[in-house]
């Protein structure tokens, strides 16, 4: 992974928000964008704009997650951590899998904490997590995406299947309600109640900006629809690992078939 480029720069770590994933996070993204925060980490965003996040979030999920058969306890510090949130002023979404651990990498940052109805929080998790397990997107990850060198599937499928404590996606679907009150628990007793806004979406701006000290915007709330645009993300992130790997895999049968012909010539003058 290479250092954070100059047009990438180091920035302070104001904002963990660290609300589950499918809590919204797309939703808290685009208003931390509004409220002035720079290079909002979103994984969606992620996938696109910075796929090499991923090769950190691979070695964070070894590092934290005694469940995966690569677990190596290795502590994973604040530097290894800035080789993806040290650009960014906030983080969402994929942030809370790891919440402990940037809790203790960057204790100055305030902490925003946004829940769910647990039911409906289920509902949408379960939907997502299909499309991480399961005959298509196992051939995505396992076979196409290792052919054009890229971890995003991998260690997207890692990273639940480390903080679910889960081989499949049924054993994930099975403890995800458990995990989902350890996760908030978890925050809770980690932060003071002072650095920890308690929010969901229908409050709006006004407590949001209280608590980050920040003006109240001229513009709604914004209220993104994160499963239509997960859906999205699956499907344009799919086809783009599917031409590049027809790409990729046409070569190789164009090569072997060019040494077949050689072959082939060589037997006929012998």
């Amino acid at each position: 992974m290479p250092p954070v480029s100059e047009s990438r720069p180091l920035r302070p770590m104001q904002v963990l928000s660290l609300g589950m994933p499918k809590t919204g996070t797309a939703s808290m993204a685009a208003a931390y964008r509004i409220l002035g925060y720079q290079d909002v980490h979103h994984g969606i965003d992620a996938i696109f704009s910075y796929p090499s996040d991923f090769e950190v979030f691979m070695r964070a999920a070894d590092a934290s997650f005694p469940s995966l058969p690569t677990y190596t306890g290795k502590p994973f510090t604040r530097e290894d951590w800035d080789d993806a949130f040290g650009p960014c002023e906030a983080v969402t979404d994929l942030a809370p899998l790891f919440a402990p651990q940037l809790i203790r990498a960057y204790p100055e940052a305030k902490v925003v904490l946004v829940e769910r109805e647990m039911e409906s929080w289920y509902r949408s998790t379960a939907a997502a997590l299909d499309m991480f397990f399961g005959a298509v997107p196992t051939f995505f990850i396992e076979v196409v995406e290792p052919v054009i060198g890229s971890c995003t599937g991998p260690a997207s499928k890692k990273l639940l299947q480390g903080f679910y404590g889960a081989r499949t996606g049924e054993e994930a679907k099975a403890n995800a309600r458990q995990r989902y009150v350890q996760h908030y628990e978890t925050v809770r007793k980690m932060v003071p109640k002072e650095k920890v806004l308690e929010f969901r979406m229908e409050d709006g701006w006004a407590p949001l900006c209280e608590f980050l000290g920040k003006e109240v915007p001229d513009v709604e709330f914004p209220r993104l629809n994160e499963a239509a645009a997960f859906k999205d993300m699956e499907r344009e992130w799919r086809m783009t690992h599917w031409t590049n790997f027809k790409r990729i895999y046409g070569r190789w049968v164009v090569a072997a078939g060019t040494l077949g012909l050689v072959y082939a010539a060589k037997r006929s003058l012998l």
